[in-house]
């Protein structure tokens, strides 16, 4: 029925999108955790034998600080790394998908696979803390545009991996 098309979201791949993200913020969690937990044990020793640690409430802040800091350097890391090489992540790459430049539909840059990473961790940090929570607000978030704000600054695009363009599907 014609009301129903109406209803589709404006990205035909943003369900196999969602799926991708979701895992590859598992993977980036699975790395980053630990390493946020070992650096916050480093820090916390240092901090604690100069005196400066004076209550839980200062541990609390500093294990923040150390497991957001460790799970964006993971992420920009993974995202930017993986995106250049192979033109998509694990995730992508098991939702069968990969990013292109928006204009030649050919193989990104190493520039624009940081600014899509970074544009990702500007706008989706809260993928690795709370993703099965948000994970309905942010797909009617996503469903509602045309491209996703990382790719627009980017210059991206997100494909079919046989090549097929979201847009035409």
């Amino acid at each position: 029925t014609p009301g129903a098309m109406d209803k589709k979201p404006r990205d035909p791949l943003l369900r196999r999108r969602t799926a991708a993200r979701g895992i590859d913020s598992l993977i980036c969690f699975i790395i980053g955790f630990p390493c946020g937990l070992m650096l916050y044990s480093a820090v916390y020793e240092y901090l604690n034998a100069a005196g400066h640690i004076g209550s839980d409430q200062t541990a609390g802040i500093l294990f923040i600080v150390c497991a957001v800091a460790t799970l964006g350097v993971c992420h920009m890391s993974y995202e930017s790394v993986f995106l250049f090489l192979f033109g998509a992540t694990p995730g992508k790459m098991l939702m069968k998908l990969r990013v292109v430049d928006q204009e030649t539909l050919g193989r990104i840059n190493y520039l624009q696979a940081y600014q899509r990473a970074r544009g990702i961790l500007n706008f989706g940090l809260f993928w690795y803390f709370l993703y099965p929570f948000l994970l309905p607000f942010s797909y009617l978030w996503a469903s509602r545009r045309e491209a996703q704000p990382w790719d627009t600054m980017a210059k991206t695009r997100v494909i079919l991996k046989n090549g097929q363009d979201n847009k035409t599907k």
